[in-house]
Protein backbone atom coordinates (compact mmCIF):
# COMPACT_ATOMS: atom_id res chain seq x y z
CA UNK A 1 0.00 0.00 0.00
CA UNK A 2 1.36 3.42 -0.98
CA UNK A 3 0.59 6.18 1.54
CA UNK A 4 0.93 9.85 0.53
CA UNK A 5 1.57 11.75 3.77
CA UNK A 6 1.17 15.29 2.41
CA UNK A 7 -2.28 16.83 2.75
CA UNK A 8 -3.69 17.60 -0.69
CA UNK A 9 -4.71 21.25 -0.98
CA UNK A 10 -5.33 23.67 -3.83
CA UNK A 11 -1.65 24.68 -3.70
CA UNK A 12 -0.04 21.25 -4.07
CA UNK A 13 -2.87 19.48 -5.86
CA UNK A 14 -1.18 18.96 -9.24
CA UNK A 15 2.12 17.81 -7.73
CA UNK A 16 0.65 15.09 -5.48
CA UNK A 17 -1.87 14.03 -8.09
CA UNK A 18 0.92 13.38 -10.58
CA UNK A 19 2.61 11.07 -8.08
CA UNK A 20 -0.63 9.27 -7.33
CA UNK A 21 -1.33 8.74 -11.02
CA UNK A 22 2.05 7.10 -11.52
CA UNK A 23 1.78 4.86 -8.45
CA UNK A 24 1.90 1.16 -9.30
CA UNK A 25 0.03 -1.43 -7.26
CA UNK A 26 -3.52 -2.02 -6.26
CA UNK A 27 -3.97 0.27 -3.23
CA UNK A 28 -3.01 3.77 -2.08
CA UNK A 29 -3.98 6.26 0.62
CA UNK A 30 -4.38 9.99 -0.08
CA UNK A 31 -4.97 12.75 2.46
CA UNK A 32 -7.10 15.65 1.31
CA UNK A 33 -8.27 18.97 2.69
CA UNK A 34 -12.08 19.35 2.60
CA UNK A 35 -11.74 22.25 0.16
CA UNK A 36 -10.11 19.97 -2.44
CA UNK A 37 -12.25 16.82 -2.13
CA UNK A 38 -14.50 17.50 -5.14
CA UNK A 39 -11.55 18.34 -7.36
CA UNK A 40 -9.71 15.21 -6.19
CA UNK A 41 -12.75 12.96 -6.63
CA UNK A 42 -13.21 14.18 -10.19
CA UNK A 43 -9.56 13.47 -10.95
CA UNK A 44 -9.79 10.00 -9.42
CA UNK A 45 -12.88 9.22 -11.46
CA UNK A 46 -11.00 10.31 -14.58
CA UNK A 47 -8.28 7.83 -13.57
CA UNK A 48 -10.90 5.05 -13.62
CA UNK A 49 -12.04 5.05 -9.97
CA UNK A 50 -15.73 5.21 -10.82
CA UNK A 51 -17.08 3.07 -7.97
CA UNK A 52 -17.42 4.74 -4.55
CA UNK A 53 -17.76 1.87 -2.11
CA UNK A 54 -18.32 3.77 1.12
CA UNK A 55 -17.52 6.78 3.29
CA UNK A 56 -16.25 5.66 6.68
CA UNK A 57 -16.19 8.20 9.49
CA UNK A 58 -14.48 8.51 12.86
CA UNK A 59 -14.83 11.01 15.69
CA UNK A 60 -11.35 11.33 17.20
CA UNK A 61 -12.75 13.78 19.76
CA UNK A 62 -10.19 14.47 22.52
CA UNK A 63 -7.61 12.18 20.96
CA UNK A 64 -7.26 13.76 17.53
CA UNK A 65 -3.83 13.55 15.91
CA UNK A 66 -5.02 13.97 12.34
CA UNK A 67 -5.70 17.69 12.03
CA UNK A 68 -9.45 17.55 12.68
CA UNK A 69 -11.94 16.14 15.14
CA UNK A 70 -13.57 14.01 12.45
CA UNK A 71 -11.92 11.95 9.75
CA UNK A 72 -13.83 10.81 6.68
CA UNK A 73 -12.42 7.99 4.55
CA UNK A 74 -13.72 7.84 0.98
CA UNK A 75 -13.03 4.40 -0.51
CA UNK A 76 -13.16 4.21 -4.33
CA UNK A 77 -12.37 1.38 -6.77
CA UNK A 78 -11.17 0.99 -10.32
CA UNK A 79 -13.17 -2.09 -11.33
CA UNK A 80 -11.25 -2.58 -14.58
CA UNK A 81 -7.94 -3.46 -12.95
CA UNK A 82 -9.01 -3.95 -9.31
CA UNK A 83 -7.18 -0.95 -7.83
CA UNK A 84 -8.34 0.83 -4.69
CA UNK A 85 -7.84 4.25 -3.15
CA UNK A 86 -8.61 5.52 0.33
CA UNK A 87 -9.03 9.29 0.60
CA UNK A 88 -8.80 10.55 4.19
CA UNK A 89 -10.34 13.96 4.89
CA UNK A 90 -9.82 15.64 8.30
CA UNK A 91 -12.79 17.81 9.30
CA UNK A 92 -12.98 20.24 12.21
CA UNK A 93 -16.05 20.49 14.41
CA UNK A 94 -18.52 22.79 12.64
CA UNK A 95 -16.64 22.68 9.35
CA UNK A 96 -18.61 21.81 6.21
CA UNK A 97 -17.47 19.59 3.34
CA UNK A 98 -18.42 19.86 -0.31
CA UNK A 99 -20.64 17.01 -1.49
CA UNK A 100 -19.20 14.57 -4.05
CA UNK A 101 -22.64 13.39 -5.21
CA UNK A 102 -22.04 15.18 -8.50
CA UNK A 103 -19.08 12.87 -9.09
CA UNK A 104 -20.15 9.69 -7.33
CA UNK A 105 -23.99 9.57 -7.02
CA UNK A 106 -23.73 6.75 -4.47
CA UNK A 107 -22.39 9.36 -2.01
CA UNK A 108 -25.99 10.56 -1.56
CA UNK A 109 -26.83 8.08 1.20
CA UNK A 110 -23.25 7.82 2.47
CA UNK A 111 -23.09 11.57 3.14
CA UNK A 112 -26.55 11.57 4.68
CA UNK A 113 -25.38 8.89 7.11
CA UNK A 114 -22.30 10.92 8.07
CA UNK A 115 -24.51 13.97 8.63
CA UNK A 116 -27.01 11.96 10.68
CA UNK A 117 -24.50 10.14 12.86
CA UNK A 118 -21.73 12.76 13.19
CA UNK A 119 -23.33 16.11 12.31
CA UNK A 120 -20.91 16.90 9.47
CA UNK A 121 -22.77 18.92 6.84
CA UNK A 122 -22.19 18.70 3.09
CA UNK A 123 -22.51 21.70 0.81
CA UNK A 124 -24.63 21.26 -2.35
CA UNK A 125 -25.99 17.89 -1.27
CA UNK A 126 -29.27 17.26 -3.16
CA UNK A 127 -31.23 15.92 -0.17
CA UNK A 128 -29.33 16.35 3.10
CA UNK A 129 -31.50 15.10 5.94
CA UNK A 130 -31.37 12.34 8.51
CA UNK A 131 -31.44 8.83 7.11
CA UNK A 132 -31.27 6.37 10.04
CA UNK A 133 -32.60 8.42 12.97
CA UNK A 134 -36.01 10.10 13.22
CA UNK A 135 -36.08 13.60 11.75
CA UNK A 136 -36.63 15.20 15.19
CA UNK A 137 -33.84 13.30 16.92
CA UNK A 138 -31.61 15.58 18.97
CA UNK A 139 -27.89 15.23 18.49
CA UNK A 140 -25.68 12.88 16.50
CA UNK A 141 -25.38 9.43 18.09
CA UNK A 142 -21.95 8.29 16.87
CA UNK A 143 -20.09 11.28 18.27
CA UNK A 144 -17.85 10.13 21.10
CA UNK A 145 -19.39 12.64 23.52
CA UNK A 146 -22.88 11.27 22.89
CA UNK A 147 -23.82 8.81 25.61
CA UNK A 148 -24.88 5.25 24.84
CA UNK A 149 -28.36 5.98 26.23
CA UNK A 150 -28.79 9.09 24.12
CA UNK A 151 -31.90 11.25 24.15
CA UNK A 152 -35.47 10.26 23.54
CA UNK A 153 -37.31 11.89 20.66
CA UNK A 154 -39.18 14.94 21.95
CA UNK A 155 -42.72 14.15 20.86
CA UNK A 156 -44.11 16.35 23.62
CA UNK A 157 -42.46 19.13 25.57
CA UNK A 158 -42.94 20.71 28.99
CA UNK A 159 -42.20 24.31 28.03
CA UNK A 160 -41.79 25.28 31.70
CA UNK A 161 -38.46 23.41 31.60
CA UNK A 162 -37.31 24.86 28.27
CA UNK A 163 -34.54 27.10 29.62
CA UNK A 164 -32.62 24.32 31.36
CA UNK A 165 -33.08 21.97 28.43
CA UNK A 166 -31.96 24.60 25.93
CA UNK A 167 -28.75 25.08 27.88
CA UNK A 168 -28.10 21.32 27.95
CA UNK A 169 -28.77 20.83 24.27
CA UNK A 170 -27.59 24.12 22.80
CA UNK A 171 -24.73 22.56 20.83
CA UNK A 172 -27.09 20.19 19.03
CA UNK A 173 -29.69 22.66 17.78
CA UNK A 174 -27.84 24.56 15.04
CA UNK A 175 -28.68 27.96 16.53
CA UNK A 176 -32.42 27.35 17.04
CA UNK A 177 -34.27 27.20 20.32
CA UNK A 178 -35.47 23.79 21.33
CA UNK A 179 -39.08 24.85 20.76
CA UNK A 180 -38.29 25.97 17.20
CA UNK A 181 -36.44 22.70 16.59
CA UNK A 182 -39.30 20.50 17.83
CA UNK A 183 -42.07 22.47 16.15
CA UNK A 184 -40.42 23.15 12.82
CA UNK A 185 -37.31 21.00 12.60
CA UNK A 186 -34.21 21.76 10.59
CA UNK A 187 -35.13 22.89 7.10
CA UNK A 188 -33.06 20.04 5.64
CA UNK A 189 -34.79 17.40 7.76
CA UNK A 190 -38.02 17.06 5.82
CA UNK A 191 -40.39 14.12 5.99
CA UNK A 192 -38.98 11.01 4.34
CA UNK A 193 -39.64 10.98 0.63
CA UNK A 194 -40.70 14.60 0.44
CA UNK A 195 -37.51 15.61 -1.33
CA UNK A 196 -37.43 13.04 -4.15
CA UNK A 197 -41.21 12.95 -4.56
CA UNK A 198 -42.02 16.62 -3.96
CA UNK A 199 -42.90 17.30 -7.60
CA UNK A 200 -45.46 14.47 -7.63
CA UNK A 201 -47.04 15.71 -4.40
CA UNK A 202 -47.37 19.18 -5.93
CA UNK A 203 -48.94 17.67 -9.05
CA UNK A 204 -51.56 15.92 -6.93
CA UNK A 205 -50.44 12.40 -7.81
CA UNK A 206 -51.29 9.54 -5.50
CA UNK A 207 -48.46 8.97 -3.00
CA UNK A 208 -48.74 5.79 -0.92
CA UNK A 209 -46.66 3.79 1.52
CA UNK A 210 -45.48 0.25 0.90
CA UNK A 211 -44.35 -0.76 4.37
CA UNK A 212 -42.76 -0.46 6.84
CA UNK A 213 -44.98 -3.35 7.95
CA UNK A 214 -45.41 -5.25 4.70
CA UNK A 215 -44.80 -8.94 3.95
CA UNK A 216 -42.82 -8.15 0.80
CA UNK A 217 -40.32 -5.56 2.04
CA UNK A 218 -37.98 -8.11 3.68
CA UNK A 219 -38.09 -6.35 7.00
CA UNK A 220 -39.17 -2.95 8.23
CA UNK A 221 -38.54 -1.00 5.03
CA UNK A 222 -40.83 1.82 3.99
CA UNK A 223 -41.02 2.50 0.26
CA UNK A 224 -42.92 5.67 -0.69
CA UNK A 225 -44.48 5.33 -4.16
CA UNK A 226 -45.89 8.05 -6.40
CA UNK A 227 -48.47 6.48 -8.71
CA UNK A 228 -50.46 7.18 -11.84
CA UNK A 229 -52.97 4.37 -11.68
CA UNK A 230 -50.88 1.21 -11.33
CA UNK A 231 -47.73 2.80 -12.81
CA UNK A 232 -44.90 3.91 -10.52
CA UNK A 233 -43.86 7.48 -11.34
CA UNK A 234 -41.24 7.71 -8.60
CA UNK A 235 -40.09 5.98 -5.43
CA UNK A 236 -38.14 6.79 -2.27
CA UNK A 237 -36.85 4.50 0.46
CA UNK A 238 -37.22 5.33 4.15
CA UNK A 239 -34.99 3.27 6.42
CA UNK A 240 -33.94 3.29 10.07
CA UNK A 241 -36.89 1.42 11.61
CA UNK A 242 -34.60 -1.41 12.75
CA UNK A 243 -31.78 0.81 14.03
CA UNK A 244 -30.10 -1.09 16.88
CA UNK A 245 -27.04 1.02 17.63
CA UNK A 246 -24.70 -1.93 17.08
CA UNK A 247 -21.79 0.20 15.85
CA UNK A 248 -22.11 2.48 18.89
CA UNK A 249 -22.36 -0.47 21.26
CA UNK A 250 -19.19 -2.00 19.83
CA UNK A 251 -17.18 0.99 21.07
CA UNK A 252 -17.94 -0.04 24.66
CA UNK A 253 -16.94 -3.69 24.24
CA UNK A 254 -13.65 -5.50 23.92
CA UNK A 255 -12.77 -6.68 20.43
CA UNK A 256 -13.77 -10.29 21.06
CA UNK A 257 -17.04 -9.17 22.71
CA UNK A 258 -17.91 -6.93 19.76
CA UNK A 259 -17.69 -10.03 17.55
CA UNK A 260 -21.02 -11.23 18.94
CA UNK A 261 -22.72 -8.07 17.63
CA UNK A 262 -21.61 -8.77 14.08
CA UNK A 263 -23.77 -11.91 13.93
CA UNK A 264 -26.82 -9.73 14.31
CA UNK A 265 -26.19 -7.30 11.45
CA UNK A 266 -26.75 -9.50 8.42
CA UNK A 267 -28.66 -12.04 10.49
CA UNK A 268 -29.18 -14.33 7.48
CA UNK A 269 -25.40 -14.77 6.98
CA UNK A 270 -23.85 -14.36 10.48
CA UNK A 271 -20.66 -16.31 9.80
CA UNK A 272 -19.90 -14.03 6.86
CA UNK A 273 -20.12 -11.05 9.22
CA UNK A 274 -17.77 -12.77 11.68
CA UNK A 275 -15.24 -13.36 8.91
CA UNK A 276 -15.28 -9.78 7.61
CA UNK A 277 -14.86 -8.33 11.09
CA UNK A 278 -12.06 -10.60 12.29
CA UNK A 279 -10.09 -10.10 9.06
CA UNK A 280 -9.98 -6.35 9.69
CA UNK A 281 -8.94 -6.80 13.33
CA UNK A 282 -6.31 -9.36 12.32
CA UNK A 283 -4.97 -6.90 9.75
CA UNK A 284 -4.50 -4.34 12.52
CA UNK A 285 -2.82 -6.97 14.70
CA UNK A 286 -0.60 -8.13 11.85
CA UNK A 287 -1.46 -11.81 12.32
CA UNK A 288 -2.31 -14.61 9.89
CA UNK A 289 -4.27 -17.64 11.00
CA UNK A 290 -3.10 -21.24 10.32
CA UNK A 291 -4.01 -22.97 7.02
CA UNK A 292 -6.54 -25.27 8.68
CA UNK A 293 -8.44 -22.30 10.10
CA UNK A 294 -8.32 -20.61 6.67
CA UNK A 295 -9.85 -23.63 4.94
CA UNK A 296 -12.57 -24.10 7.55
CA UNK A 297 -13.44 -20.40 7.34
CA UNK A 298 -13.87 -20.71 3.56
CA UNK A 299 -16.06 -23.79 3.96
CA UNK A 300 -18.26 -22.08 6.54
CA UNK A 301 -18.51 -18.91 4.46
CA UNK A 302 -19.71 -20.89 1.43
CA UNK A 303 -22.20 -22.92 3.46
CA UNK A 304 -23.48 -19.59 4.76
CA UNK A 305 -23.76 -18.30 1.18
CA UNK A 306 -25.92 -21.28 0.20
CA UNK A 307 -28.10 -20.91 3.31
CA UNK A 308 -28.56 -17.20 2.58
CA UNK A 309 -29.38 -17.77 -1.09
CA UNK A 310 -31.96 -20.37 -0.03
CA UNK A 311 -33.67 -17.69 2.06
CA UNK A 312 -33.57 -15.40 -0.98
CA UNK A 313 -34.97 -18.08 -3.27
CA UNK A 314 -37.72 -19.23 -0.92
CA UNK A 315 -39.00 -15.80 0.10
CA UNK A 316 -38.68 -14.38 -3.42
CA UNK A 317 -40.65 -17.30 -4.86
CA UNK A 318 -43.29 -17.02 -2.13
CA UNK A 319 -43.85 -13.34 -2.88
CA UNK A 320 -44.51 -14.16 -6.53
CA UNK A 321 -46.88 -17.03 -5.69
CA UNK A 322 -44.69 -20.17 -5.55
CA UNK A 323 -45.34 -21.47 -2.02
CA UNK A 324 -43.86 -24.94 -2.47
CA UNK A 325 -40.40 -23.55 -3.25
CA UNK A 326 -40.46 -21.62 0.02
CA UNK A 327 -41.07 -24.79 2.02
CA UNK A 328 -38.40 -26.76 0.15
CA UNK A 329 -35.79 -24.01 0.63
CA UNK A 330 -36.31 -23.83 4.36
CA UNK A 331 -36.08 -27.60 4.59
CA UNK A 332 -32.70 -27.52 2.82
CA UNK A 333 -31.48 -24.60 4.93
CA UNK A 334 -32.20 -26.66 8.04
CA UNK A 335 -29.52 -29.13 6.96
CA UNK A 336 -26.92 -26.36 6.92
CA UNK A 337 -28.05 -24.97 10.27
CA UNK A 338 -27.67 -28.47 11.69
CA UNK A 339 -23.99 -28.31 10.68
CA UNK A 340 -23.54 -24.94 12.36
CA UNK A 341 -25.23 -26.25 15.50
CA UNK A 342 -22.96 -29.29 15.60
CA UNK A 343 -19.86 -27.12 15.27
CA UNK A 344 -20.78 -24.29 17.64
CA UNK A 345 -23.82 -25.32 19.66
CA UNK A 346 -25.81 -22.49 18.07
CA UNK A 347 -27.87 -22.55 14.90
CA UNK A 348 -27.57 -18.93 13.73
CA UNK A 349 -25.64 -16.48 15.94
CA UNK A 350 -22.63 -18.77 16.24
CA UNK A 351 -19.73 -16.29 16.77
CA UNK A 352 -17.68 -19.31 15.66
CA UNK A 353 -15.10 -17.53 13.49
CA UNK A 354 -12.95 -15.76 16.09
CA UNK A 355 -10.07 -13.32 16.09
CA UNK A 356 -7.00 -15.49 15.58
CA UNK A 357 -8.81 -18.48 14.07
CA UNK A 358 -11.86 -20.43 15.21
CA UNK A 359 -13.52 -20.88 18.58
CA UNK A 360 -13.04 -24.66 18.42
CA UNK A 361 -11.88 -27.27 15.95
CA UNK A 362 -14.47 -29.06 13.84
CA UNK A 363 -16.24 -31.78 15.86
CA UNK A 364 -16.41 -35.41 14.88
CA UNK A 365 -19.10 -36.02 12.27
CA UNK A 366 -19.05 -32.52 10.81
CA UNK A 367 -17.27 -33.41 7.58
CA UNK A 368 -19.66 -36.34 7.03
CA UNK A 369 -22.64 -34.00 7.27
CA UNK A 370 -21.02 -31.71 4.72
CA UNK A 371 -20.25 -34.56 2.30
CA UNK A 372 -23.82 -35.86 2.62
CA UNK A 373 -25.09 -32.38 1.75
CA UNK A 374 -22.75 -32.17 -1.26
CA UNK A 375 -24.22 -35.44 -2.55
CA UNK A 376 -27.81 -34.39 -1.91
CA UNK A 377 -28.03 -30.72 -2.91
CA UNK A 378 -27.26 -30.88 -6.66
CA UNK A 379 -30.39 -32.99 -7.19
CA UNK A 380 -32.40 -30.45 -5.22
CA UNK A 381 -31.02 -27.65 -7.41
CA UNK A 382 -32.33 -29.52 -10.44
CA UNK A 383 -35.77 -29.54 -8.81
CA UNK A 384 -35.66 -25.80 -8.19
CA UNK A 385 -34.78 -25.18 -11.82
CA UNK A 386 -37.59 -27.50 -12.93
CA UNK A 387 -40.07 -25.61 -10.75
CA UNK A 388 -39.08 -22.06 -11.70
CA UNK A 389 -36.51 -21.43 -14.41
CA UNK A 390 -38.69 -22.24 -17.42
CA UNK A 391 -41.99 -21.74 -15.63
CA UNK A 392 -44.00 -19.32 -17.83
CA UNK A 393 -45.55 -17.52 -14.85
CA UNK A 394 -42.15 -17.06 -13.21
CA UNK A 395 -40.64 -15.79 -16.44
CA UNK A 396 -43.54 -13.38 -16.98
CA UNK A 397 -43.09 -11.92 -13.50
CA UNK A 398 -39.28 -11.60 -13.67
CA UNK A 399 -38.01 -11.10 -17.23
CA UNK A 400 -37.68 -7.44 -18.21
CA UNK A 401 -38.76 -6.42 -14.69
CA UNK A 402 -36.70 -4.32 -12.29
CA UNK A 403 -34.05 -3.59 -14.92
CA UNK A 404 -30.95 -1.62 -13.95
CA UNK A 405 -28.02 -0.93 -16.23
CA UNK A 406 -24.42 -1.71 -15.39
CA UNK A 407 -23.60 2.01 -15.50
CA UNK A 408 -26.27 2.77 -12.91
CA UNK A 409 -25.05 -0.09 -10.70
CA UNK A 410 -21.55 1.38 -10.66
CA UNK A 411 -22.80 4.93 -10.09
CA UNK A 412 -25.00 3.86 -7.19
CA UNK A 413 -22.58 1.50 -5.40
CA UNK A 414 -24.38 -1.77 -6.18
CA UNK A 415 -22.24 -4.88 -5.69
CA UNK A 416 -22.50 -8.66 -5.43
CA UNK A 417 -25.07 -10.71 -7.37
CA UNK A 418 -26.98 -7.54 -8.24
CA UNK A 419 -24.16 -5.93 -10.22
CA UNK A 420 -23.17 -9.31 -11.68
CA UNK A 421 -26.74 -9.66 -12.90
CA UNK A 422 -26.12 -6.51 -14.95
CA UNK A 423 -23.04 -7.98 -16.59
CA UNK A 424 -19.98 -7.09 -14.48
CA UNK A 425 -17.69 -10.00 -13.65
CA UNK A 426 -16.56 -8.62 -10.29
CA UNK A 427 -16.31 -10.77 -7.17
CA UNK A 428 -14.21 -9.73 -4.17
CA UNK A 429 -13.03 -13.34 -3.73
CA UNK A 430 -11.33 -13.05 -7.13
CA UNK A 431 -10.46 -9.33 -7.15
CA UNK A 432 -8.86 -9.13 -3.68
CA UNK A 433 -8.63 -12.73 -2.40
CA UNK A 434 -8.73 -13.37 1.34
CA UNK A 435 -8.61 -16.52 3.49
CA UNK A 436 -6.88 -18.40 0.67
CA UNK A 437 -9.62 -17.98 -1.96
CA UNK A 438 -6.91 -17.64 -4.59
CA UNK A 439 -6.29 -21.38 -4.15
CA UNK A 440 -9.82 -22.41 -5.16
CA UNK A 441 -11.22 -22.90 -8.62
CA UNK A 442 -14.68 -21.42 -9.20
CA UNK A 443 -16.48 -19.34 -11.80
CA UNK A 444 -18.19 -15.96 -11.51
CA UNK A 445 -21.71 -16.17 -13.00
CA UNK A 446 -22.99 -13.01 -14.70
CA UNK A 447 -26.17 -11.93 -16.43
CA UNK A 448 -26.74 -9.61 -19.35
CA UNK A 449 -30.13 -7.92 -18.92
CA UNK A 450 -29.89 -6.64 -15.34
CA UNK A 451 -33.44 -7.72 -14.57
CA UNK A 452 -35.07 -9.77 -11.80
CA UNK A 453 -34.64 -12.97 -13.83
CA UNK A 454 -30.89 -12.49 -14.30
CA UNK A 455 -30.38 -11.77 -10.61
CA UNK A 456 -32.23 -15.00 -9.85
CA UNK A 457 -30.08 -17.02 -12.27
CA UNK A 458 -26.85 -15.54 -10.90
CA UNK A 459 -27.69 -16.60 -7.36
CA UNK A 460 -28.74 -20.06 -8.50
CA UNK A 461 -25.39 -20.61 -10.20
CA UNK A 462 -23.54 -19.13 -7.22
CA UNK A 463 -24.90 -21.97 -5.09
CA UNK A 464 -23.38 -24.47 -7.54
CA UNK A 465 -20.05 -22.64 -7.39
CA UNK A 466 -20.17 -22.68 -3.59
CA UNK A 467 -20.57 -26.45 -3.74
CA UNK A 468 -17.38 -26.60 -5.84
CA UNK A 469 -15.46 -24.53 -3.31
CA UNK A 470 -16.71 -26.56 -0.34
CA UNK A 471 -15.72 -29.81 -2.09
CA UNK A 472 -12.19 -28.48 -2.68
CA UNK A 473 -11.90 -27.32 0.93
CA UNK A 474 -12.96 -30.74 2.21
CA UNK A 475 -10.69 -32.68 -0.12
CA UNK A 476 -7.67 -30.55 0.84
CA UNK A 477 -8.46 -29.83 4.48
CA UNK A 478 -5.11 -29.29 6.25
CA UNK A 479 -4.25 -30.67 9.64
CA UNK A 480 -2.63 -28.67 12.40
CA UNK A 481 -3.88 -25.84 14.57
CA UNK A 482 -7.28 -24.20 14.16
CA UNK A 483 -6.06 -20.90 15.66
CA UNK A 484 -2.85 -19.05 16.43
CA UNK A 485 -0.82 -19.94 19.51
CA UNK A 486 -0.46 -16.40 20.82
CA UNK A 487 -2.29 -16.72 24.12
CA UNK A 488 -2.21 -12.99 24.65
CA UNK A 489 -4.86 -12.84 21.91
CA UNK A 490 -6.69 -16.19 21.98
CA UNK A 491 -7.71 -18.23 25.01
CA UNK A 492 -5.36 -21.11 25.87
CA UNK A 493 -6.72 -24.65 25.32
CA UNK A 494 -8.86 -25.76 28.23
CA UNK A 495 -6.73 -28.83 28.96
CA UNK A 496 -3.72 -26.57 29.66
CA UNK A 497 -5.48 -24.71 32.46
CA UNK A 498 -5.12 -27.66 34.80
CA UNK A 499 -1.35 -27.94 34.34
CA UNK A 500 -0.05 -24.45 33.57
CA UNK A 501 -0.31 -21.37 35.81
CA UNK A 502 0.88 -19.29 32.84
CA UNK A 503 -2.11 -20.53 30.84
CA UNK A 504 -4.44 -19.59 33.70
CA UNK A 505 -2.97 -16.07 33.80
CA UNK A 506 -3.32 -15.63 30.03
CA UNK A 507 -6.90 -16.93 30.18
CA UNK A 508 -7.78 -14.49 32.96
CA UNK A 509 -6.22 -11.50 31.19
CA UNK A 510 -7.75 -12.19 27.77
CA UNK A 511 -11.19 -12.95 29.23
CA UNK A 512 -11.27 -10.01 31.65
CA UNK A 513 -9.48 -7.17 29.85
CA UNK A 514 -8.95 -8.40 26.29
CA UNK A 515 -5.86 -7.53 24.27
CA UNK A 516 -4.39 -4.28 23.01
CA UNK A 517 -4.61 -3.49 19.30
CA UNK A 518 -2.06 -1.11 17.72
CA UNK A 519 -3.21 2.37 16.73
CA UNK A 520 -4.44 2.80 13.18
CA UNK A 521 -7.31 1.65 11.04
CA UNK A 522 -7.95 -1.25 8.69
CA UNK A 523 -10.56 -2.38 6.20
CA UNK A 524 -10.82 -5.78 4.48
CA UNK A 525 -13.37 -6.41 1.73
CA UNK A 526 -15.20 -9.73 1.63
CA UNK A 527 -17.85 -11.14 -0.70
CA UNK A 528 -21.00 -11.65 1.35
CA UNK A 529 -24.12 -13.23 -0.20
CA UNK A 530 -25.34 -9.66 -0.84
CA UNK A 531 -22.13 -8.12 -2.17
CA UNK A 532 -19.08 -6.32 -0.85
CA UNK A 533 -19.02 -6.40 2.94
CA UNK A 534 -16.25 -5.16 5.16
CA UNK A 535 -15.59 -3.62 8.54
CA UNK A 536 -13.65 -0.40 8.93
CA UNK A 537 -12.01 -0.79 12.34
CA UNK A 538 -10.20 2.19 13.89
CA UNK A 539 -8.00 1.77 16.97
CA UNK A 540 -6.52 4.30 19.36
CA UNK A 541 -4.70 1.47 21.14
CA UNK A 542 -6.23 -0.50 23.97
CA UNK A 543 -8.64 -3.45 24.10
CA UNK A 544 -11.73 -1.76 22.61
CA UNK A 545 -12.38 -0.56 19.05
CA UNK A 546 -12.47 3.22 18.87
CA UNK A 547 -14.77 2.83 15.85
CA UNK A 548 -16.32 -0.15 14.07
CA UNK A 549 -18.04 0.78 10.80
CA UNK A 550 -19.68 -1.84 8.62
CA UNK A 551 -19.82 -1.46 4.83
CA UNK A 552 -23.28 -3.00 4.31
CA UNK A 553 -23.98 -4.06 0.70
CA UNK A 554 -27.75 -3.79 1.19
CA UNK A 555 -27.47 -0.12 2.22
CA UNK A 556 -25.85 0.84 -1.08
CA UNK A 557 -28.11 -1.42 -3.14
CA UNK A 558 -31.28 0.15 -1.74
CA UNK A 559 -30.29 3.45 -3.36
CA UNK A 560 -30.81 1.73 -6.71
CA UNK A 561 -34.37 0.54 -6.01
CA UNK A 562 -36.07 3.72 -7.34
CA UNK A 563 -34.15 3.26 -10.61
CA UNK A 564 -35.45 -0.29 -10.90
CA UNK A 565 -39.13 0.41 -10.24
CA UNK A 566 -39.78 3.80 -11.87
CA UNK A 567 -42.06 3.18 -14.83
CA UNK A 568 -43.00 -0.31 -13.61
CA UNK A 569 -46.28 -1.58 -12.19
CA UNK A 570 -46.94 -1.71 -8.45
CA UNK A 571 -46.79 -5.52 -8.49
CA UNK A 572 -43.31 -5.30 -10.03
CA UNK A 573 -42.06 -3.44 -6.95
CA UNK A 574 -42.54 -6.66 -4.99
CA UNK A 575 -40.48 -8.60 -7.52
CA UNK A 576 -37.74 -5.95 -7.58
CA UNK A 577 -37.40 -5.73 -3.79
CA UNK A 578 -37.19 -9.51 -3.54
CA UNK A 579 -34.59 -9.72 -6.30
CA UNK A 580 -32.04 -7.45 -4.61
CA UNK A 581 -32.07 -9.59 -1.45
CA UNK A 582 -31.70 -6.87 1.18
CA UNK A 583 -31.28 -7.45 4.90
CA UNK A 584 -32.50 -4.54 7.03
CA UNK A 585 -30.31 -5.54 9.97
CA UNK A 586 -27.21 -4.49 8.04
CA UNK A 587 -28.93 -1.48 6.46
CA UNK A 588 -29.98 0.11 9.75
CA UNK A 589 -27.31 -1.28 12.08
Amino acid sequence: MKVFDDLITADNFDHILAGAKDTAGEEMVLKCDPSAIVRLSRAMKDFGYGFLSDIAYVDHWQDSKNGGRFELTYRAYNLDDYKRIHIKVPVNDGQTVDSVTGVWPSANWYEREVYDMMGVKFNNHPDLRRILMPSKWIGHPLRKDYSIGGEEVAFSVNWNEIESQERALDKCLDGMTWREYVEHGDDVETEAGAGPLKEFVEQGKMVINMGPQHPSTHGVLRVVLALEGETVLGAACDIGYLHTGIEKSAEELMYQQALTLTDRMDYVAPLGNNLAYVLSVEKLLGIEVPPRAQAIRVMLAELTRIASHLIFLGTHALELGAMSVFLYCFSDREKILDMFELASGVRMMTSYINIGGLRDDLPEGFTKLVRDFLDYFPRRMDEYHALLTRNPIWMERTRGVGVISLEDCIELGVSGPNIRGSGLKWDVRKAWPYSGYENYEFDIPVGSEGDVYDRYLVRMEEMNQSLRIIQQALDNLPGGDYRIEDYKIVLPPRDRLAVSMEAVIHHFLVASRGFDVPEGDAYVSTESPRGEMGFFVASHGGPKPWRMKMRPPSFATLQALPKMVTGAMVADVVAAVGSIDIILGEVDR
